[in-house]
């Protein structure tokens, strides 16, 4: 596949829009956003609305059928298994930090005597 590109304008929180620069390659794409977190070569919420399909990241509406060729493609890539990957992690954080709270909490009550023995 001839490397391939797509210029998506993002939305800004502050009503304007950043440049989200979409680059195909056989089995992988590249992303870059104008905005000062992609500026900084990390992964922003621009890029991560447009690799997950969201179309209410759309600055232009009528960019939908640009993100849908780039969604077309993501299944070539790793990044549907990378994105998998990210959720899963977040998850399990997500419940380790519910566990870590109720331990601390069940400490509290310990160290209170605030659980009564029957």
């Amino acid at each position: 596949m001839a490397k391939k590109h797509i210029t998506l304008l993002a939305k800004s929180s502050s009503g304007y829009f950043y440049n989200v620069e979409v680059y195909f390659e056989e089995n992988n794409i590249l992303a870059y956003c104008s905005c000062q977190a992609g500026e900084n070569g990390m992964l922003c919420k621009h890029v991560k609305g447009i690799i997950n399909g969201d179309d209410t990241i759309l600055y232009d509406t009528k960019q939908k059928k640009e993100l849908e060729q780039i969604c077309n493609h993501l299944p070539e890539t790793a990044i549907p298994l990378l994105v998998s990957e990210i959720k899963n992690t977040e998850d399990l954080l997500e419940e380790a930090k519910r566990n870590a709270k109720k331990a601390k909490k069940n400490l509290e009550k310990v160290l209170l005597g605030k659980i009564h023995k029957s």
